[in-house]
């Protein structure tokens, strides 16, 4: 009934094409019937403005199949595959039979079959639903094409055509929503709880067969998608600007020999007769044209070095085939297109999540742990790394996805040049399509597989650049297409789901990049090549180049790094903490519900506090459709509705708000417990940015009152971490977490953290340097120079003429002439105090990296299954090689002046300052001459100390870090007490039976103890001492000082009662009188308002207005002028 809706829309698709003898040019399909013929490819998007988009007819169409996918049973049997006459169909199971009585099965091709409703077709040739379903929303795939302006003016005129693309794709998204959720609704048969438990099984095969061939028909249309299939062969592919199409599917492939082993070289080229080539470099956007045979021959050997590698490591998933030899260039920060509108990649990721949120009992998974978890049809075991030898010498067995995408061969995907000629035996010919269809199958699948992650990754990436206003001349509505794309609600069909599909893509396995490539991806896409990476020195080969530092390419703005820096790592943290839940163990069992509303409701009201109404439709964004109706049951029993578990998680984790004198009429409303503030996470993607910056405000105050209570009145110097453990997730998906500890991810965490210390800059500010002999004369030999550290008794004394300013880091020409001098280093500890740059975002992904070291380290035990790749990177997580890496410094930055302790350099350190270079080293010197400097009185004024709650849960987060770190070196007996340790400052004694004390290298142990040793309030007991041997300051002269401020406290408040004295006396009546004779302390005296409980002071408020003495005195001048 698709194609019989509107034939005007499938008109103007098909009189797009060039070719006029296509038969369906009239618009008029009457040769083939509907249900036996796909759509025809789109060429262009113009089909937004046909009537049936502005005159809603298509989403009347979509509503209507929303209502059928709604009655039970209905999804599963459009989407299984048996569409066979009765002879042949497998027999109905009991639940089969049940679904039966409700809907009967659709019937298109029995004509004497049992009398049904739906038989309405006869329709031998009938396609499945399923590939209908995803060729209907392929003409929504890649629409309304968005190109950033990188020159010129601003845009003069702004159509409004991007509403229309984004409401089909909101239609297309809630129809294909009704579609996946419907098989795994808590609602879909008509039974008692005996029933259900036994046709549960039956339940779970019939919804598998269903999800895979849904998975099936998804990833052959994406291919056929960026092959532009469909458009060739009929000729409709627009003429003009064809760049912009290409742009989405541009790829290239680079193989070199250089790169495989001898053995599958000489293997490859005895099998064929022909020299394997030296490289492969071709383009394939939509298909490679022509291919030599001797760079067939290189491919094959480069599958089989691949092959013989998997077929050694034994039992585990193949991960993505020449995953490292694809290379696709896309930037849109250059002026490269994309499209916000993916409705296949997001109807596969809203099914993926669908199908990972189905009921597992507990005993299965204790009796398939390996196998229960998995994906129907994408994690299938495939005999790929087989090492089967056919009788010309060598044999390639496809993967699962290769073998799905095979019916969609054409031989346009590859043409291979043979070097004996054309002429060949049928034998050969065979041979010869059998390689040339194995080959562009194997590279089909591999695009598809990248496809997964980097378009939905665009995507992410560009709406990120636009909320940093870096598309202002494409005008305003680029900004509300990025708002609408990653604010609620909308976010949840479409940001949301291009998440799922990156972390897809992450997790390995047979169709994932893996952590590494997805790691590469997201560098790239954010633009962050050269930047978020350790800096290179310049070797001089010859008199034309200057030794000195690598410059990070030129942004048109130098404020553009860091903003996409700080959106790299966030995106980082919201890939590796909101993954899809765990699936629920019965029917009843409600946790998932309610653990993904309290994280939802909690990040609400960590922003404002918020009324009954309010909180729930803030909760409602993290449950799906049927579960925000009343009647959406969690249990077949009638067990706790959405919203009875709605009203418990409010009541744990929020209170009533009093509102004191205050009070107002409107509802009442409901704060967050300070008991649940620890669970608060910086990167929540459910917020926005200046929500976020209200909410770590009201986070501090509630976690100082927490570890208030905590410490029962008593100066403890409890810290929390910056965010909690992140939620239990499925374990499809845990093996993305394996993004936190990649080497590059330590590279990048250094590169920042060196930014945020040298306060803006992306590398290291140059030493001082020695001026000429001649020019000393000029001055004086006398002249001498004396610079001292704040905060420490090192100095360093030279003569002033000895020194003078080198060339900047970013320019090659001296900041000062030859003939000025400089009278302080470039770089000291007062330009580190009053730096201003946040390092929230890499301190959090620290954090997580710790909350995460455990999990990821047992994963090749865990998921046997993983693919060699992740395997080899879990299996080296370890606390040692933890601790290793961030002590580790890159050669290019050792003995860097910037970066040694002083005398040698300018930033003292009270422990060793030692490896300063690595990741530790830079946390210590950001801990100790910004974020908690001495007490004394020689401390420089810090930045943190004018800043809110961002500035504050840093400081605390990198206090729990460090302490972290020292009580693992201490002999913590695992993970747990070391953060226990953390948290409470309760130190670690070492036992013999600690076991960090035997995992950790002996050298990184001792290495740690110094560089932590005497750190200023690190611990606490250790306040006092650390204060006494850095300054000097003896007991008497403490109390000396706390008299001293004890008189300027009194004096302050003589002062005060004297000015409120004078002001009582200006007043007329005894009522204003009155209220300046109070004589508490605690009370302002302007507004008369008290501040115990926090909520009724003048702090945000605008009070009472009172005029001045002068105005006053003006005022009774003229009201006695007036009388007179």
């Amino acid at each position: 009934g698709i194609l019989d809706y509107d034939e005007e829309w499938i008109g103007h698709v098909s009189e797009s094409n060039n070719n006029q003898k296509s038969p369906t040019s009239s618009g008029k399909i009457n040769t083939d019937h509907p249900l036996s013929k796909l759509l025809p490819a789109t060429p262009d998007d113009k089909f937004i403005d046909s009537r049936c988009m502005k005159h809603k007819r298509i989403p009347h169409l979509l509503r209507d199949l929303e209502y059928i996918f709604e009655t039970s049973g209905t999804a599963v049997k459009l989407l299984k595959s048996w569409r066979t006459p009765s002879s042949v169909q497998p027999a109905s199971s009991g639940l089969e039979a049940m679904n039966e009585s409700i809907t009967p099965s659709p019937s298109f091709s029995l004509q004497n079959g049992p009398t049904n409703s739906l038989a309405t077709y006869n329709t031998p040739t009938a396609i499945d639903f399923s590939a209908v379903w995803a060729r209907f929303l392929r003409l929504g795939q890649g629409i309304d094409l968005q190109k950033r302006k990188v020159s010129g003016g601003h845009v003069e005129y702004e159509n409004d055509r991007w509403l229309g693309a984004y409401g089909m794709s909101l239609n297309l998204s809630g129809t294909g929503d009704a579609l996946s959720e419907s098989p795994f609704s808590n609602v879909t048969f008509n039974a008692d709880e005996q029933s259900v438990e036994a046709f549960l099984e039956s339940a779970k095969h019939a919804n598998r067969e269903a999800m895979g061939n849904l998975f099936a028909a998804f990833f052959r249309e994406i291919k056929m998608w960026l092959y532009r299939e469909g458009l060739q062969d009929s000729g409709a592919l627009p003429n003009s600007e064809p760049g912009e199409s290409e742009a989405l599917q541009r790829s290239t492939l680079h193989v070199s020999v250089s790169q495989l082993d001898e053995s599958s070289v000489n293997q490859i080229s005895a099998a064929t007769g022909v020299s394997v080539a030296e490289s492969c470099d071709v383009a394939c956007e939509v298909g490679v044209k022509i291919l030599p045979e001797s760079k067939l021959a290189l491919l094959e050997a480069a599958l089989l070095y691949e092959r013989s590698k998997l077929s050694s490591i034994g039992y585990c998933s193949h991960g993505v085939v020449m995953g490292d030899w694809l290379k696709v260039p896309h930037s849109p920060l250059a002026g490269d297109g994309f499209s916000f509108h993916l409705p296949l990649h997001r109807a596969l990721a809203r099914s993926i999540r669908c199908y990972c949120s189905a009921v597992v009992p507990t005993q299965e998974r204790v009796q398939s742990p390996d196998r229960w978890w998995r994906l129907p049809l994408l994690d299938d075991d495939d005999d790929f790394a087989s090492s089967d030898v056919s009788v010309s010498g060598f044999i390639f067995k496809q993967d699962n996805l290769s073998a799905l995408v095979r019916p969609t061969h054409k031989s346009a995907n590859l043409r291979v040049m043979w070097s004996s000629g054309p002429d060949c035996s049928p034998p050969e010919a065979q041979l010869r399509r059998s390689r040339s269809r194995m080959m562009s199958n194997l590279l089909a699948s591999t695009k598809v597989i990248h496809s997964l992650c980097d378009h939905p990754l665009r995507c992410i990436a560009a709406a990120q650049q636009i909320d940093h206003h870096m598309w202002a001349r494409n005008g305003s509505s680029l900004g509300g297409m990025a708002l609408n794309y990653g604010s609620v609600p909308l976010c949840r069909s479409l940001r949301d789901l291009d998440l799922t599909m990156v972390q897809l893509s992450a997790c390995g396995f047979n169709v994932g990049l893996g952590s590494r490539r997805v790691f590469g991806l997201l560098t790239n896409r954010f633009s962050m090549d050269g930047y978020l990476c350790d800096p290179d020195r310049r070797v001089p080969g010859n008199s034309y180049v200057r030794p000195g530092w690598v410059k990070p390419p030129r942004m048109q703005d130098p404020e553009h790094a860091e903003l996409l820096a700080e959106s790299f790592f966030t995106t980082v943290c919201i890939i590796v903490s909101d993954l899809p839940p765990p699936p629920p163990s019965s029917l009843n069992d409600d946790s998932v519900l309610r653990h993904s509303l309290r994280r939802e409701l909690l990040h609400a009201l960590a922003v404002e506090p918020r009324s009954h109404s309010e909180a729930m439709a803030a909760a409602s964004t993290a449950v799906s459709r049927r579960d925000e109706s009343d009647s959406g049951t969690v249990g077949i029993d009638g067990g706790s509705s959405f919203r009875a578990v709605f009203t418990e998680v409010l009541q744990s984790i929020a209170q009533q708000r009093n509102q004191g004198s205050r009070a107002s009429s409107g509802p009442p409303l409901f704060e967050l417990k300070p008991d649940s503030s620890n669970e608060y996470d910086p990167s929540f993607y459910h917020l926005r940015r200046t929500e976020h910056q209200h909410a770590m405000d009201n986070i501090a105050r509630l976690r100082k009152q927490k570890l208030a209570i905590l410490s029962k009145g008593t100066n403890s110097d409890m810290v929390l971490p910056l965010v909690s453990e992140p939620p239990v997730c499925h374990p499809r998906f845990l093996p993305s977490r394996l993004l936190l500890h990649l080497p590059p991810m330590y590279a990048a965490i250094r590169r920042y953290l060196m930014y945020a210390l040298f306060d803006g800059s992306w590398l290291p500010p140059p030493a001082p340097e020695p001026v000429k002999p001649a020019d000393t004369d000029a001055i004086g030999a006398d002249a001498m120079l004396t610079v001292s550290f704040p905060g420490s008794n090192t100095s360093m004394t030279a003569r002033r003429e000895a020194y003078h300013r080198a060339t900047s880091s970013m320019s090659n020409v001296s900041s000062i002439s030859s003939s000025a001098i400089a009278d302080t280093p470039s770089f000291s500890p007062a330009v580190v105090a009053a730096s201003s740059k946040s390092f929230l975002e890499v301190l959090h992904i620290l954090t997580l990296q710790v909350h995460t070291l455990e999990e990821c380290s047992n994963l090749q035990n865990t998921l046997p299954f993983l693919d060699h790749e992740q395997k080899t990177l879990s299996s080296r997580i370890t606390i040692n090689t933890y601790l290793s890496q961030l002590i580790e410094v890159p050669n290019s930055l050792v003995n860097v002046w910037a970066l040694l302790c002083a005398p040698d350099g300018p930033l003292p350190s009270k422990g060793s300052g030692e490896n300063r270079g690595s990741v530790l080293g830079l946390l210590i010197a950001l801990y100790e001459h910004r974020d908690h400097g001495n007490d004394d009185g020689g401390r420089q004024k810090s930045a943190n100390d004018d800043h809110g709650g961002a500035r504050t849960l840093s400081a605390d987060g990198l206090k729990w870090l460090l302490r972290f770190v020292n009580a693992l070196v201490d002999g913590a007996e695992s993970v747990d007490a070391a953060r226990r340790s953390a948290t409470t400052g309760i130190r670690i004694k070492a036992t013999t039976k600690s076991i960090t004390m035997t995992s950790i290298n002996n050298e990184t142990r001792d290495r740690i103890k110094a560089m932590l040793s005497n750190l200023p309030e690190l611990w606490p007991g250790e306040r006092d001492n650390a204060s006494d041997l850095g300054s000097g300051v003896s007991e008497k002269s403490r109390e000396a000082r706390k008299a001293a401020q004890a008189r300027a406290l009194a004096e302050m408040k003589k002062k005060q009662a004297s000015f409120a004295a004078s002001i009582s006396s200006q007043f007329n009546d005894d009522s204003e009188k009155k209220m300046s004779d109070d004589d508490e302390e605690n009370l302002c005296i302007i507004c008369k308002c008290d501040d115990d409980d926090g909520d009724n002071g003048p702090m945000g408020y605008l009070g009472h207005v009172q005029r001045s003495r002068v105005l006053q005195l003006a005022s009774k001048s003229t009201h006695a002028l007036h009388s007179e």
